[in-house]
């Protein structure tokens, strides 16, 4: 797998690498004692869909071919922007 080169949202320190996990590969941070990480792709770009007149700022991942690029938050709607009204 190829590096991306993301800055860790969580630490700043580290950038998020290629890793594998319990069920495939997700992407951990490189900073010693920090635990972030993703289990897609990220893209370094920040989730700019708002909630409660906020941007929610979390790392966007990659999508898949039917799902467009998507939010990393579990908790934020555009974890499925396919099912975001329009």
């Amino acid at each position: 797998m190829r590096p991306t080169g993301v800055a860790c949202s969580a630490c700043r320190k580290g950038t998020l690498e290629p890793a594998r996990g319990r069920y495939g590969p997700i992407y951990r941070c490189s900073a010693k004692g920090c635990n972030f990480f993703v289990e897609s792709r990220p893209i370094g770009k920040k989730c700019k869909y708002l909630r409660d007149g906020e941007k929610c700022g979390a790392l966007m991942v990659e999508g898949t071919q039917t799902i467009p690029d998507r939010c990393s938050d579990k908790s934020c709607p555009n974890r499925n922007p396919h099912k975001l009204e329009k």
